[in-house]
């Protein structure tokens, strides 16, 4: 690197700790990457200006650093790149191979400290990049998340040759096409000892074949993320027992030629000690068990889980969360497709039996197009342990509250702490809806005992006022006994409330 010496000093290697060398090469490291075609060092020392105190300040010749804080400079500038671990577009280790022969040398010779990996990514010639590097472990990605696209065709064929590798293979991330599909499926299956993170996605509307419980060769030992989307594979409890240290389970738009007992699915779950995340979404109400179960005897305690996430009917729900305990659980979103009757006590004693999940001060409604849902959570300003979400899939607004309030009625205790109800519709309504649902609204704000402050947004005032008005007329049907702040995000007249504020005395707030 190129050098001007400071009138007031002379050149010299400073004599510094790892941490020390670290904190002052860090910047010529970011430089050298922007400039890395130079591909060699000169061996001179440099001169960098702190701007913040005015002062120059010698850089350390860089190819005199022992190798160990050389090393310990290439990792510090890998993870500051990636705090979190490697993402998609993983660091670019291969560049500082072409710095010097010593530093490909070095590099090669620390894959595990360095996290080495090749990338395989649409347009990759995979036989030739295989090649012409050192055997270190292979991550396959072509599409699947946001950014990445998905393979076309003529990537199929290198992603097979990059499959060949199956003792190689870290990541595996693939959106599927029919013609792919088969063609990971004609593969010989063999273990995969190294493979970490598997994510499979349908690009074809469900109409992939199933998946067969081959498909790992059932080993794959160190597997710690596994994500299917629109992935048939009904085997799935079976091949879960074999993958006991999964951390992340995300099942989305499971079809029906992908269901599963949830019987069977907690039977799998019982044996993972370090699962934190648990993703269960059914792309339609047809999957369904076939009886209701009775509660066991003895739950599986997941002691590490603290993200769940369901999506499908109430009955397949309430046989899973009666077959297990979530001790440490922190955020809990159903999301129900809409039924005509919603039974759910397993659910709410499921609810009870979780710390963090209780006492919420503080719930949102939001009323969608396609869906209702309630947030419970904490105030802004509190401490905010956890957050639960109870959502129902249906059209009608009418019936979207009063399918939400049946859930609501069925477990008071869940609301015997909220001081703040904040209502919110986010679709507008046909003209001819807009006049009812006040039956609806009295049984869906009937639990709210405890609540002090109602806020209304803009599209609701015509439909909550009403119903206010009616509880007005009949003080005995208990509503809101607690409130005492009404806040309308619009005007009086689109909210005549008076016979209610009069009743009971409430200073209602306008913008």
């Amino acid at each position: 690197m190129s050098s001007q010496k400071s009138p007031n000093r002379t050149s010299r290697v400073l004599r510094l700790s790892p941490t020390g060398v670290v904190s002052r090469v860090n910047s010529t490291i970011s430089r050298l990457f922007s400039k890395i075609k130079k591909k060699q060092t000169d061996g001179r020392g440099s001169i960098l200006h702190d701007n913040g105190t005015g002062e120059d300040h010698e850089c350390v010749v860089i190819n005199s650093l022992p190798d160990e804080v050389l090393l310990e400079i290439f990792n510090h500038h890998r993870l500051s790149t990636f705090p979190n671990g490697p993402t998609d577009d993983m660091w670019e280790w291969h560049k500082l191979t072409h710095v010097c022969r010593r530093w490909r040398y070095l590099i090669f010779a620390s894959p595990h400290r360095l996290d080495l990996r090749l990338l395989c990514t649409n347009g990759t010639p995979v036989r030739r990049t295989l090649d012409c590097w050192p055997a270190f472990p292979i991550s396959i990605q072509y599409g699947g998340v946001v950014g990445r696209p998905p393979p076309a065709l003529k990537d199929e064929d290198n992603i097979i040759a990059a499959l060949e590798h199956p003792a190689r293979t870290y990541k595996i991330q693939l959106a599927l096409t029919k013609s792919l599909f088969d063609k990971l499926v004609a593969l010989k299956q063999q273990p995969f000892p190294a493979l970490e993170y598997f994510l499979l996605m349908s690009l074809d509307g469900g109409e992939l074949s199933t998946l067969p419980s081959t498909i790992l060769c059932e080993s794959a030992p160190r597997l710690r993320n596994l994500f299917f989307d629109g992935i048939p594979f009904p085997m799935l409890p079976k091949f879960l027992l074999l993958t006991k240290d999964l951390v992340f389970l995300r099942l989305k738009n499971i079809p029906s030629a992908g269901y599963f007992s949830p019987e069977s699915l907690v039977t799998s779950l019982s044996a993972m000690t370090q699962l934190k995340m648990l993703d269960i979404e059914f792309a339609s109400p047809s999957s369904r068990p076939n009886r209701r179960s009775l509660p066991p005897l003895r739950r599986a305690v997941l002691s590490t889980l603290t993200q769940f996430t369901f999506r499908g009917i109430s009955e397949y729900l309430e046989d899973l969360v009666a077959g297990i305990d979530a001790p440490a659980l922190s955020h809990f979103d159903v999301k129900l497709f809409n039924q005509l009757i919603f039974d759910v006590p397993q659910l709410h004693q499921f609810i009870s039996r979780v710390e963090k999940l209780r006492g919420f001060g503080r719930v949102r409604l939001d009323s969608f197009e396609k869906g209702i849902s309630i947030i419970l959570s904490q105030p802004a300003g509190k401490d905010t342990p956890g957050r639960l979400l109870l959502g129902i899939a249906c059209k009608p607004l009418d019936w979207q509250v009063s399918s939400i309030a049946e859930i609501c009625n069925q477990s008071s205790t869940l609301f015997s702490r909220v001081e703040e109800l904040r209502l919110y519709r986010h679709f507008l309504l046909p003209a001819r809806q807009e006049e009812i649902g006040v039956p609806e609204w009295l049984e869906f704000l009937r639990p709210f005992t405890t609540v002090s402050s109602l806020h209304v947004s803009r599209s609701l005032e015509p439909l909550v006022a009403h119903a206010l008005e009616d509880a007005a007329d009949a003080p005995d049907v208990g509503v809101l006994p607690a409130l005492r702040l009404l806040y309308f995000e619009g005007s009086r007249k689109s909210a005549p409330v008076e016979k209610f504020v009069t009743a009971r005395q409430l200073p209602i707030s306008l913008p």
